[in-house]
């Protein structure tokens, strides 16, 4: 290392010319990096439930679906202005790009289906314009009241609200969708309706827009963080080296994302602060020591070398744990997160070539700070007071401080047990924003927002026409309807109990699948005839071997998700038994967001014992001892139990959000642990005893630790000023885990060696 540290030095300027070079190049690289989020992107590919809702997409296409509600603010919907909102807005939407014109549902393009006085059908358009007579409004009213297909599904119960319901094929970005939707209902909006969008799209769209406030959050990083490294070094220019070189570390990782063309999503683009905040924090402890050295040996660049030598090794090891740790992050079920992991875990890398190579180099070509900025770098008596007396107190009562972060652990712990798992996107967002106020508005007065799919399946044509397989079918579509919490569902057995009813001179006896396979077909033939080839495509395929249930749902609560998929997979099971065909549960927004919340679960428990056992293996092979290994696992265990329990007693649930804060808490708090053993180390070996290493250790690496954590929480305290739901929380919770992580640090790592005398802290 000192040979390293002295041909840097030696060729500074070569070595900070490379540097800004590589700068520049990954520089140039951000111009083609976007903004992108992808809709299979958060989804756990694998899963089961995810597989089903990819493999509807791809056989009856639609991969996001749009609800535009129409609501009358006084009186119902009946009216020839309502009436022609709603016939404008669905022909505006079938004109959009890649609508799938068979799954856009509204009063304006649905089928009524009545028995003629002769005996007939009659299969016709309920709206095939806007009504202008009110005889002619008076026939739509009667048609919907009198099928129950539209009932609840198409108007509302009181009819004072009107539903259009669209899917989307792939090929449309969501903004783009969405700016298109809004297009559409700003020119019918008035003070007769109330119009109010959901949908995935429109969440998505919306998350897009939030996730673009990072390029105003992140310059308020940088100036927060650069304040906190002034307050450290109270000079400018000890304080702009650190931010520099973070600002470098940023630019590489996005730099290097950019030129493997992967889009930035709302998980990438919380990277920038993290990167940012922990470079720096590793460029204030080189330069915390390079104080130190200055002020024992007065020559700058051999105060360079051995900042260098003693830091170097500890700034490797500390980063190399940091970075594995987040790189872990890479085997989580859910692409996205893969990403951000290996993205963070490149940005450490990154610092640590940055922090080894540009840092000391530019600190040599700098000229050396003035006698009066190196006492200004010495000042801060008031946290060096705050330090020495947190020092006394654990050197004079060690078993004291350890049995409090025993308390703390297992207080703690009564708050992760009422830990929930919940991965709805509508609660990423706010209450008081646009989209939470309409999705509540939709369903609180029409079927729903959230989607569920389910795939029938089987290896025959015509198998769907068999009245066994259709009755079955049916037998599923009535267990979904009769759940108060499912509406708006759509399924095959529907048209034909119809086509039943209105060839038995509407007899509602007759509202039923019929018992003969001939006579299904006639009628799913008539059918075909009346409302064209599509007619049926959107549920159906033209072999009557595959058809999907479309349903609606008011709530998407993982509890309700949870149990109504198992009560479903039951039901299938039995009801299903013997008939050649296969049951696929379940596609849509409740079947992806319960494939998520289980991977939540498995893929935190699986990353939580990775990220332990990576920090576990790496420090107990660099300190040569299993021993060391646990020291620094004390404190991030208990940051984690804190992190658990806090949000347990808040009611936060555990998403893709919050599981990821583990992996960088405890990958930051790593770094925290290490600078510590390794400074109480070093000064056990010049000669100290372990009381004397111990104050001297907090007093210095104790105070870099201190304005490194600070960064950290401050930075990420940011985030919440985007008034983004899961921004909020992603901010708070990283704060508090860092926070705690290096309190942890500062105390219990200290009183367990004084304790215990670990032979591993003696060792060279």
């Amino acid at each position: 290392m000192e040979a390293y540290s002295r041909f840097v030095v030696r060729h500074r300027v070569a070595i900070v010319a490379a540097a800004l070079l590589v700068t520049a190049f990954f520089i140039f690289q951000l111009f083609t990096l976007r903004l992108e989020i992808q809709r299979r992107a958060n989804l756990p590919d694998q899963h089961p439930y995810v597989v089903v809702q990819n493999r509807m997409s791809d056989l009856f296409g639609g991969e996001g679906v749009v609800i535009i509600g129409v609501i009358a603010r006084r009186g119902d919907i009946f009216t020839e202005e309502i009436l022609g909102k709603v016939y404008r807005i669905t022909e505006a939407v079938l004109e959009l790009p890649k609508v799938i014109d068979a799954s856009v549902f509204s009063l304006a393009n649905a089928r009524a289906i009545v028995a003629d006085s002769d005996g007939s059908v009659d299969i016709h358009s309920l709206m095939d314009q806007v009504p202008t007579e009110p005889a002619e409004i008076e026939r739509i009213r009667r048609e919907v009241r009198e099928d129950r297909f539209f009932r609840g599904n198409l108007v509302s119960e009181d009819e004072s609200a009107a539903v259009i319901v669209a899917d989307f094929d792939q090929g449309i970005g969501d903004e783009e969708l969405a700016a298109l939707v809004e297009g559409i209902v700003d020119a019918e909006r008035d003070g007769t309706v109330r119009i109010a969008l959901a949908g995935s799209p429109i969440l998505r769209a919306a998350l897009a827009r939030y996730t673009a406030m990072i390029a105003y959050l992140f310059p308020l990083a940088v100036l927060v963080i650069g304040l906190i490294h002034y307050e450290a070094f109270r000079t400018l220019q000890a304080m702009l080296l650190p931010l520099v070189t973070a600002l470098m570390s940023v630019a590489w990782a996005l730099g290097l994302m950019a030129s493997l063309r992967l889009p930035m999503d709302t998980w990438s683009a919380m990277t920038p602060v993290l990167i940012l905040a922990v470079a720096a924090g590793h460029a204030v402890q080189i330069l915390k020591r390079y104080y130190e050295e200055l002020a024992v040996v007065a020559d700058n660049d051999e105060a360079i070398v051995r900042a260098l030598v003693a830091v170097g090794p500890v700034m490797l090891t500390a980063g190399t744990v940091a970075s594995a740790g987040f790189a872990s992050l890479s085997t989580f079920g859910v692409l996205s997160v893969r990403v951000f992991g290996m993205l963070l875990a490149t940005g450490i890398l990154s610092a640590l070539v940055i922090e080894m190579t540009f840092t000391p180099a530019c600190r040599s070509l700098l000229p050396p700070p003035r006698e009066r900025e190196r006492l200004r770098e010495r000042g801060g008596a008031w946290l060096e007071g705050v330090l020495d007396t947190l020092a006394g107190f654990v050197t004079r009562h060690p078993v004291v401080v350890l049995g409090a972060g025993f308390a703390l652990f297992a207080v703690s712990l009564t708050g992760a047990v009422d830990l929930e798992v919940d991965n709805s996107i509508r609660y990423w967002f706010t209450p008081s924003t646009d989209v939470r106020i309409d999705d509540a508005l939709l369903n609180e007065r029409l079927a729903g927002t959230a989607t569920l799919r389910i795939l029938i399946e089987g290896e025959d044509a015509n198998v769907l026409q068999r009245p066994d397989v259709l009755s079955a079918v049916d037998a599923l579509a009535a267990y979904l309807e009769a759940d108060p919490e499912i509406g708006g569902v759509t399924a095959l057995p529907g048209h034909v109990k119809r086509i039943h009813q209105a060839m038995n001179q509407g007899d509602p006896s007759f509202y039923r699948v019929p018992q003969d396979q001939g006579t299904i077909g006639q009628y799913l033939f008539l059918y075909e005839m009346a409302a064209g080839p599509n007619g049926l495509t959107a549920f159906v395929d033209p072999q009557y071997r595959r058809t999907m249930i479309r349903a609606l749902s008011k709530t998407d609560a993982a509890s309700f998700s949870h149990e109504l998929i198992n009560r479903l997979h039951a039901f299938t099971e039995d009801r299903f038994r013997g008939l050649p065909v296969e049951v696929g549960i379940a596609g849509g927004t409740l079947g992806v967001q319960t494939a998520l919340n289980d991977v939540v679960v498995e893929e935190k428990i699986r990353n939580m014992i990775q990220v332990s056992a990576i920090i576990f293996l790496l420090c107990s092979w660099l300190l040569r001892s299993f021993v060391g290994g646990l020291f620094v696992l004390l404190p991030l265990v208990v940051a984690v139990a804190f992190n658990f329990g806090m949000m347990g007693w808040t009611s936060t649930w555990l998403d893709m959000a919050t599981a990821t804060i583990t992996a960088m808490g405890v990958s930051i708090g790593a770094d925290f642990a290490i600078y510590l053993i390794f400074r109480i180390r070093e000064e056990l070996l010049r000669g100290a005893d372990l009381e004397r290493a111990v104050r001297i250790s907090l007093r210095t690496s104790g105070k870099a630790i201190f304005f490194v954590s600070s960064a950290v929480a401050v930075g990420y305290l940011v985030l919440p000023l985007s008034g983004f739901s899961i921004w909020i929380r992603l901010g708070v919770l990283t704060s508090v885990i860092v926070a705690v992580s290096a309190f942890a640090t500062l105390t219990l790592i200290p009183a367990l060696a004084l304790l215990v005398r670990p032979r591993f802290l003696t060792r060279g």
